[in-house]
């Protein structure tokens, strides 16, 4: 065995009474700190002068580390070594931040690496305890917990949250914006086109003889010509403009910054590609549309009844036509 010098010694002496120390003045503080959540991997205490690490063994259990598989001395690295690349730099900053003193904690949640090649999630907080006569931190103490089932479960809520949303705005039938969405959406246009003073035009397409199919083809056939038609004017649209199913087979188009020359361009092109497709059933399918613009000085609901009344007189003087 080495023989150490006396400095040595001194510098061991003094870290095991740093670390003694901390050890006690943690018991104390135990009594009236609620260390008991979920996860809780216990506590872990760095020393800086010799950069060795004492923690509860919960720390490297929960990585798949026994005793066996570590170092005879642990440092900080570690640990550090095997957080995930994209979280490492973040951890390490806000790490730094706080030795240099610029905050008065950190706390940090990263990706670890298990030694079976899986991640797991930990929350980590700490503070330099003894600092030197020029602040440089001597010791530094923390707690450690696995988050990862509640990051799991976060992540998976997220992604039904995600499904939710979906639901409520896109229509599963033709992929465009559902009843409520598309209202929402109409009111939002309809306030940005007052306040920004540009015009917001409306088109409101319907499927011709819609509830004939219905009664002839049945549910499932019928259903296919929205799909498809709503496919069809999603085309048309494309990203520039907002499409929804309205009701059952009455199409809502919102054209911002777009006056009716623009719109009856588009209601046409969606009239005529309607008419050239081959739908799965053997009738020539149609749509009529009507068109309107917006006026600042009437309510969403008296121009909704505008265009309605407008389609409804393409749908009386026979289909398969746009009436602005």
């Amino acid at each position: 065995m080495k023989e150490l010098s006396r400095e040595e010694l001194l510098m061991q002496v003094d870290s095991l009474n740093r670390l003694n120390k901390e050890l006690l003045h943690t018991i104390q503080e135990s009594e009236h700190l609620e260390y008991g959540w979920t996860g809780n991997l216990g506590q872990w205490f760095w020393d800086c002068t010799t950069n060795e690490v004492e923690f509860n063994s919960l720390k490297t259990e929960a990585i798949g580390y026994r005793e066996e598989d570590l170092p005879e001395k642990v440092p900080y690295q570690f640990f550090t070594d095997k957080i995930h690349p994209e979280d490492k730099e973040e951890v390490m900053r806000t790490m730094k931040e706080h030795m240099l003193n610029d905050i008065p904690m950190w706390e940090v949640k990263y990706r670890i690496q298990a030694k079976d090649g899986s991640w797991r999630v930990y929350q980590d907080r700490g503070r330099v305890t003894e600092r030197d006569k020029n602040g440089a931190p001597l010791f530094i103490k923390g707690i450690v917990f696995d988050v990862t089932k509640e990051e799991q479960e976060r992540e998976q809520l997220t992604v039904k949250n995600k499904n939710l949303v979906t639901q409520i705005k896109v229509d599963t039938l033709t992929n465009l914006h559902t009843r409520s969405s598309i209202i929402v959406e109409l009111a939002k246009c309809a306030n940005k086109a007052k306040e920004k003073n540009y015009p917001l035009s409306v088109i409101f397409i319907n499927i011709d003889k819609y509830s004939k199919y219905e009664e002839e083809f049945g549910l499932l056939l019928s259903e296919e010509i929205l799909k498809t038609t709503g496919q069809l004017i999603q085309s048309v649209v494309q990203e520039r403009y907002v499409a929804g199913r309205y009701r059952e087979s009455v199409f809502l188009i919102l054209l911002e910054n777009a006056l009716k020359d623009e719109a009856y361009k588009i209601a046409e092109t969606v009239r005529r590609t309607v008419l050239e497709t081959f739908f799965v059933i053997p009738n020539q399918v149609s749509v009529s549309g009507g068109i309107t613009v917006y006026d600042p000085s009437e309510t969403i609901s008296e121009m909704v009844q505008k265009v309605s009344e407008k389609l409804e007189v393409a749908k009386k003087n026979g289909g398969n036509q746009i009436i602005l």
